[in-house]
């Protein structure tokens, strides 16, 4: 079975969301948090997805929102360090 295939479970959908939000959480925990307007876009994918019950899409949704924490944590600290070098 492809993961497009996939059966919705929504007991693994809830496991997968506290996941992402813990990961998210941590990246957080610096001080440094994703714009809003990116939140809010990943949240809109979380939903679609959820709603259609795409579990393929689920899953590369809340890669989605881990990966834009990592980008933004990333963004902020190099900024950080130009200051500091500059």
């Amino acid at each position: 079975m492809s993961a497009s295939e996939q059966r919705w479970n929504e007991l693994e959908a809830v496991l997968l969301l506290q996941r992402a939000g813990k990961l998210v959480q941590e990246i957080e925990s610096s001080g440094t948090r994703m714009p809003h307007r990116d939140r809010k876009l990943y949240h809109d994918r979380l939903v679609a997805a959820h709603d259609a019950q795409d579990v393929a899409a689920y899953r590369s949704a809340l890669n989605g929102y881990v990966a834009g924490a990592r980008l933004s944590y990333r963004k902020a600290t190099g900024r950080q360090r130009k200051r500091e070098e500059g």
